[in-house]
């Protein structure tokens, strides 16, 4: 007697050992017999045992870069395995799964039978299996037609990467050889049909007038490998239980703006708004979490093994790129959140992140409630509004004119414009992220700008439009006397005292008030007026510390001021 164990499909059992062990049992007669029996019981329990699930989407942090935190869940009855016949892109090292019970996740395909009774124009592919009659331009309109059944094309094996034998050429990884890709059968320009008697006509389909199909036409229903997740459920409570997966996915932004509305003379009105685009997949009624930050996604440019759209190679290729040590190399790829979607950027792994609508230092989530999307979908939405007092100033920068040796750039001492601006401190309870805005006064357009991260009651500072109304001018001239030699780490330098003067002249009519801002390369001597004084960050390697002062004066109208600073520096000759 012959015993048929049913295995467990996830292990793959080893059906050739089976196979040996029926042979030795039974004899070669019995054991040929009984082979297709095994397949047919073991396919059965398979398709038998798989339950298939459609995960609802919970919940969906969205970046301004094109990656989405992505929640779903689904409920199991028990013990067993349940199918998802969607396999997510999912970042590497960030599909976690949380459950009652234990849960192993295995990337896999099945079989699945596709029905499809709309004509491509490949009559080759369309009439696969059919029982047709041909005939040929060249023919009479009465002439003999070819008969025959349309040629069916075996679906090929799938191609592996790397092949087992690791007893040719040594590769990558400790050895193997890539494996031939096996061919895929072709009709080519013929359409193929196959006689009664097994013989195969060629046709060349530019000489077809006309293709009859006998009898009542039915769609061909094929079968179709394609990828799946198979979960595979074990110490459910009897009652059953939900299975929840939180993964990283890419194809989900949202792009901020703002409105800044002036028209109010002591106080402006702001609003924050959220396009969405999705092109992730389809979700109903799922929490959508706006996130702002700059969290480190280490590996957001990796794509996990479990997704079938990549392979080994591709994995350690991306590995590599996105700044892993890799065979004693580490490669630094310093990189931001930006604020608008670019496949380019490699994105880093995400810090803890915090609960829906809980701000912290760093990082903050602001749910807008739940939302249905197909993919492909855009939605545009107001986030939150708020009032809070502003003032309008005249915002100057005058750049710094030396390198980091101390000499003067060509062209640096042209000043930057004296811009319109609005000051004003953050009124929402949550940072306001790098996003355009909009500056209005009574409904008119009066400017676009560029608003930064500022954490709530932070004060900022947006500009509007040039003030052509307010002429600035700066200029530096070196003082007469003996300029000192420096010598520093082998080099010599001349120390030099700089005198610098900028003059505001206000044209409007009525009082101006500017917000000045100098910047330049030295020790600081003296400075009219009190200003601000702050070190600069950029350009460490400068010889000279850099520097910054900030005044904020008020000009009359059709008035006049001066203010003047000295600095000493090194000038590297």
């Amino acid at each position: 007697s012959v015993v048929l164990r049913k295995r467990r499909p996830e292990t793959g059992g080893n059906l050739p050992g089976l196979y040996r062990q029926m042979g030795s049992r039974s004899g070669r007669v019995g054991g040929m017999k009984a082979i297709p029996i095994l397949f047919a019981v073991i396919s059965c329990a398979t398709a038998a045992e798989e339950t298939t699930v459609v995960p609802a989407f919970d919940s969906l942090g969205l970046f301004k870069n094109g990656l989405a935190v992505a929640r779903v869940s689904f409920r199991v009855n028990g013990p067993g395995l349940y199918r998802w016949d969607t396999v997510p892109r999912v970042v590497h090292g960030s599909l976690w799964v949380e459950s009652d019970g234990a849960v192993e996740i295995r990337a896999t395909t099945r079989s699945v039978e596709m029905a499809n009774d709309l004509p491509t124009g490949d009559l080759q592919r369309d009439l696969a299996g059919k029982a047709v009659a041909v005939r040929l331009k060249s023919a009479a309109a009465d002439g003999q037609a070819i008969a025959g059944t349309v040629w069916e094309a075996p679906e090929p094996a799938a191609a592996r990467s790397w092949s087992g034998d690791f007893t040719g050429t040594p590769g990558a990884f400790g050895g193997g050889r890539t494996a031939p890709v096996p061919q895929t059968a072709a009709a080519g320009n013929f359409l193929v049909l196959t006689a009664a008697d097994g013989g195969r006509s060629y046709i060349d389909r530019g000489s077809i007038a006309s293709v009859s199909v006998g009898g009542t036409f039915a769609p061909v229903a094929r079968r179709e490998e394609r990828p799946v997740l198979v979960f595979d459920a074990r110490d459910v409570p009897a009652g059953g239980g939900v299975v929840r997966v939180s993964y990283l996915t890419h194809g989900l932004a949202w792009m901020p703006s703002y409105r800044v509305d002036l028209t109010d003379p002591a106080r402006l009105t702001i609003r924050q708004n959220a396009v969405i685009r999705d092109e992730m997949d389809d979700f109903s009624q799922a929490e959508l979490q706006l996130i702002s930050g700059y969290p480190n996604v280490r590996f957001g440019g990796v794509d996990s093994p479990l997704w079938p759209g990549t392979s080994l190679a591709a994995f350690f290729q991306q590995v590599n790129q996105s700044g892993f040590a890799s065979a004693g190399v580490l490669s630094n790829a310093a990189t931001q959140q930006a604020v608008y979607l670019n496949s380019s950027v490699v994105s880093r792994a995400p810090v803890e992140m915090p609960e829906a609508g809980n701000a912290s230092d760093d990082i903050h989530y602001e749910s807008i409630g739940k939302r249905s999307m197909k993919a492909g979908d855009s939605l545009s939405l107001d986030v939150a509004a708020a009032a809070a007092d502003y003032e309008r100033v005249v915002e100057w920068t005058v750049p710094d004119p030396r390198d980091e040796r101390g000499r003067y750039r060509s062209g640096a001492l042209a000043a930057d414009d004296a811009w319109d601006a609005v000051r004003f401190a953050n009124p929402f309870g949550f940072p306001m992220t790098t996003a355009a805005a909009t500056i209005v006064e009574g409904g008119k357009f009066r400017g676009q700008s560029q608003s930064d991260w500022v954490n709530p009651g932070q004060r900022t500072c947006l500009r509007i439009t040039k003030a052509l109304s307010v002429r600035t001018e700066a200029g530096e001239v070196e003082e007469e006397g003996q300029r000192e030699m420096v010598w520093i780490g082998g080099n010599d330098y001349q120390r030099t005292t700089v005198k610098g003067t900028l003059t505001v002249r206000n044209f409007r009519g009525k009082e101006a008030t500017l917000v000045i801002h100098a910047e330049f390369s030295g020790e600081l001597l003296e400075a009219e007026g009190e200003p601000v004084k702050s070190l600069r960050t950029e350009v460490i390697s400068s010889v000279n510390p850099r520097r910054e002062l900030e005044w904020t004066v008020k000009v009359p109208a059709g008035g006049e001021k001066s203010l003047g600073y000295r600095y000493a520096v090194l000038v590297d000759r």
